[in-house]
């Protein structure tokens, strides 16, 4: 039996049967509500949460949306029959959805997709235990400290439009180093030679699909965090975004330049966290292998290395 524990949230009886079922060799807690759901969340350690959309008094995004808060660990998959294009673009852009799950649903794919997000739930609890708190000040941007000095982050904008790149350039730029092109492989060639923090890219890219290319993206650098922005609303494209490429955020022109600035702010906090885990959890991992040496066992560094090179 799995370790695993998942919350299905639906306010169709029936349905939530048919879920515990069908994942039988897990541990399950079913809740007909949101309010319910929530309740559960402060009391069990789940690692994926699964919920219907359309539920009375609370929506499956809402729910998702205070789930984070509770829970932030666990993975979040949306799950609905509806063909409702608003909430989707929200389960991204409110409860940072893992996964959209159309109803009815295919059984076998369902429990494949559980099964990976039970391991990228493990991942991440691997990377937040034993996390270093960092203090709020050294991330949080626009504080003085930070105001007359660029930013390490960089950014990488990708837009047909030149005088949109340049624009882009001009208002971020003194705060962070910011790459444009319009040409997708090139873009591409980027990623690959900087450590790019945050890929905004425009739906369109001279005949290129910017869903299409974000997906692409994250083979080459998985940490990156995503933007797209487009001047239509596409259901199918916000699931691909969801299931495939794992957006941050999905903007819908036009919006105020200041939503865009707060935006990649939020992004670059989001990666600067998660390396800030990543470099605890590898910092504890090196202190497991390596306890300290006492000092008149002499230099340390030198023990360690000679430790390595030693033949089994």
């Amino acid at each position: 039996m799995s370790q695993h524990h998942l919350l299905f949230v639906d306010d169709e009886p029936m349905i939530l049967q048919s879920l515990s079922l069908l994942f039988e060799d897990y541990t399950v807690y079913t809740a007909t509500s949101g309010q319910q759901g929530l309740e559960i969340l402060q009391q069990y350690p789940i690692s994926v949460i699964i919920s219907d959309q359309r539920m009375p008094q609370m929506t499956g995004v809402e729910f998702l949306r205070q789930a984070k808060e509770i829970a932030p660990d666990a993975i979040r998959i949306l799950m609905t029959g509806y063909s409702d294009l608003q909430s989707v673009i929200d389960s991204v852009n409110v409860g940072e959805v893992f996964r959209y799950v159309n109803k009815p649903w295919q059984a076998e794919k369902l429990k494949e997709t559980v099964r990976f997000a039970c391991n990228v739930a493990d991942q991440r609890r691997s990377i937040t235990k034993g996390k270093i708190t960092v203090p709020p000040s050294s991330f949080t941007l626009g504080i003085p400290e930070i105001e007359h000095r660029k930013s390490e982050f960089e950014l990488l904008f990708v837009d047909s439009n030149e005088s949109h790149l340049q624009s882009f350039k001009a208002f971020f730029e003194p705060k962070y180093t910011c790459h444009i092109t319009s040409s997708p492989e090139e873009a591409m060639h980027t990623l690959r030679r900087f450590p790019i923090a945050v890929l905004v890219s425009e739906a369109n890219l001279n005949g290129v699909d910017g869903v299409d290319f974000l997906i692409a993206a994250k083979t080459v650098q998985p940490e990156v965090v995503t933007i797209l922005m487009t001047g239509m609303k596409d259901a199918r494209s916000v699931v691909r975004l969801i299931n495939e490429g794992q957006v941050y955020r999905y903007l819908v022109k036009p919006f105020p330049r200041e939503s865009l600035r707060l935006t990649i702010e939020s992004a670059v906090i989001h990666y600067k966290l998660y390396h800030d885990q990543l470099a605890s959890r590898a910092k504890l991992s090196e202190q497991t292998m390596f306890p300290q040496v006492p000092p008149f066992l002499g230099n340390s560094a030198s023990l360690r290395q000679n430790f390595v090179a030693r033949p089994a």
